[in-house]
């Protein structure tokens, strides 16, 4: 009996081996009469045996009446010009495509079939440019295209080396004030804008690499999932959201709803401008830049990532998550369990919270800067209608969710011009048990009170408070933090830090009376020796590496700084200390407070590299 369920599965193997192929699309490719996309050549008219490249993914996913012409655990290849340049494919409803779903009746149809599952053995990928991703092709959305890919019921799915996006500068938000830039929904559905990158629910073993998601409505919508991958994946001023996990509407014929129960993995990748638009303006130096950031207020939304009510182990490690228009990465709503893990990622410049997290978690060698009021000091075409401290603008908002939620803040690097450098609350109305809240070796620097210093009642300019909570967790432990210049409501100096153990120092805290900053005052003894503090840079340009380059360099500049050396060395809650510092450094001598090790070697410190702390789940 073995012997023979051996043999089956040899033959099984045998079988799905022999019918995964890889497909090749190349812009000289033929139709699919013309051509199977067996072969990786142009169709030429001597082809008799259709072994040619087609000249379009819609030819492998028809959309016209959704015929799937590839298996799953096939490869395809989305080639670029013979030339090396980067090659452009519409999606949606144009030329040769205008029957059935890409009909103009209903152009917004016009998108590829869900994508077939593969096997962990031989997953199915789609893929730009070979093995390799040197340069991305274009996949452009038009004419109201819902969405470009859809994963669903799916499992073993790969994406890379594209870039998703459409061809418009337009926005979605209805109420916005310049009504030129609002997006032409009506017929006739012949405008040059899409909706979703990818839309994805129930589906596990899902991985993205090397994708530029940018100009859409919503990068991905997504929830139901188990696990899924994302590595060097930019979402990147899509005028909606980021990533969406709101699939459904709640109801009870659907209890589940969005709820995601795997691991959701953002490696070395990027959440930047949700909630603007994207210029559109080929050749010109404005093309690819956000404009028109739009508020909620006028019916934008604008968080990087946010979800409904969901559970899953969240894990983000050198991540950037800048200039949203409202949250940065908002998970309030991860109330039915789970973890989220944040690490060695920059926060800045976010309209509302920078980071959101409910539940357990581990918050370790961030930089998060809360400059909320980014977009009052930008220019009006990018800034004027954007978010300003949306709920208070906090850059730290935890919260408990179940009798053992354990909350570790390590090693940050934390400003904020928003209400508090932190606060905290019940989020399902737990009871008081095992709850933990950990916060050590972190710089908190207060800077004024932005909705404070805007109001025109006398009196009310303040500094950011260190900690607001209505719901103190029960276990704390907390101690060799630098408190720089917060406000004195709730005694900081005194009552935020507990629990000292053997090893650990009392916090270093100063407090302003009133609005207070002088970056440069080195006669406070909390000064972290910051050699410029700039909360309303206006970049040269907004690729990754340009705000990389020009964001907030927050290392000291000399070792006389109170952050040097004069960390914690033990274990946080079930956490050690990071051996590493943001910037992937070894940190020298004793560990320094905050996200990043001062070394005397390196004046201007470089950009991050791949790397990865190491916690316990």
């Amino acid at each position: 009996m073995l012997i023979k369920r051996f043999a089956i599965l040899l033959v099984v193997l045998f079988v799905q081996q022999a019918w995964s192929q890889e497909l090749f699309v190349r812009p000289d490719g033929g139709t699919w009469e013309q051509c199977d996309g067996s072969v990786n050549i142009a169709y030429d008219e001597s082809i008799t045996d259709r072994a040619c490249a087609v000249n379009h993914l819609f030819e492998l996913l028809e959309p016209e009446y959704s015929q799937v012409r590839m298996s799953g655990g096939d490869i395809v290849t989305i080639a670029n010009n013979n030339d090396g340049s980067q090659a452009e494919y519409i999606m949606g409803s144009h030329g040769q495509y205008d029957n059935g779903r890409c009909s103009s009746s209903w152009a917004y149809d016009c998108h590829t079939p869900v994508i077939p599952s593969g096997t962990a053995e031989q997953p199915t990928i789609i893929r730009g440019d070979g093995e390799v991703c040197n340069t991305k092709p274009i996949l452009a959305g038009i004419n109201r295209a819902s969405s470009i890919f859809t994963i669903q019921d799916g499992e073993h799915i790969q994406l890379s080396c594209l870039r998703i996006t459409d061809k418009s500068s337009c926005i979605g938000s209805a109420g916005f004030p310049n009504s030129d830039v609002i997006c032409n929904r009506s017929k006739p559905y012949d405008k040059p804008f899409a909706d979703i990158g990818i839309t994805m629910k129930d589906s596990t073993n899902i991985l993205f690499q090397d994708l530029d998601i940018e100009g859409l409505s919503t990068g991905i919508k997504a929830g139901r999932l188990g696990d899924v991958t994302l590595e060097r994946v930019n979402l990147f001023a899509n005028h909606s959201a980021g990533w969406n996990g709101d699939i459904d509407r709640k109801s009870e014929e659907n209890p589940e709803h969005s709820i995601n129960t795997g691991t959701i993995r953002f490696t070395d990748s990027s959440i930047t401008f949700s909630g603007c638009g994207l210029i559109y303006n080929p050749g010109q130096p404005d093309h690819r830049s956000p404009h028109a950031c739009s508020q909620q207020e006028y019916g934008g939304y604008g968080d990087g990532l946010g979800t409904a009510e969901t559970a899953g182990t969240w894990i983000f490690d050198n991540v950037k998550v800048m200039h949203n228009i409202s949250d940065g990465i908002d998970l309030l709503y991860q109330s039915l369990g789970g973890k989220t893990v944040v690490t060695n990622s920059r926060f800045e410049g976010n309209g509302g919270n920078a980071l959101k997290a409910s539940g357990s978690a581990d918050i370790v060698n961030n930089i998060l800067v809360a400059n909320c009021g980014w977009n009052d000091r930008q220019e009006p075409e990018i800034g004027e209608h954007g978010e300003i401290c949306r709920a208070l603008g906090s850059p730290l908002v935890v919260s408990m969710t179940h009798s053992d939620t354990k909350v570790n803040i390590i090693n940050n690097t934390v400003l904020s011009e928003g209400d508090c450098l932190l606060t905290s609350g019940n989020r399902t109305g737990i009871a008081v048990d095992a709850q933990s809240l950990n916060v050590v070796n972190n710089i908190f620097y207060a800077l004024n009170d932005y909705h404070g210093i805007r109001n025109d009642t006398p009196g009310d300019e303040e500094n950011s408070c260190m900690y607001y909570t209505e719901a103190p967790f029960p276990s704390r432990q907390i101690h060799n933090n630098v408190i720089h210049k917060v406000k004195g409501y709730g005694d900081p100096c005194n009552n935020f830090q507990e629990n000292i153990p053997s090893g650990g120092s009392p916090n270093t805290c100063t407090v302003a009376s009133g609005p207070y900053y002088d970056n440069n005052d080195r006669s406070v003894i909390t000064n972290p020796h910051y050699p410029e503090i700039n909360i309303g840079i206006q970049y040269t340009a907004y690729d990754l590496d340009t705000l990389e380059q020009e964001a907030n360099r927050l290392v000291p500049d000399n070792d006389q700084s109170p952050l040097v050396n004069a960390g914690y060395e033990g274990t946080v809650g079930d956490v050690a200390v990071p051996l590493t510092d943001y910037y992937g450094r070894t940190r020298n001598g004793l560990t320094d407070i905050g996200a990043v090790e001062f070394h005397t070697e390196l004046a201007i410190p470089m950009p991050p590299t791949i790397l990865s702390v190491e916690l316990s789940q």
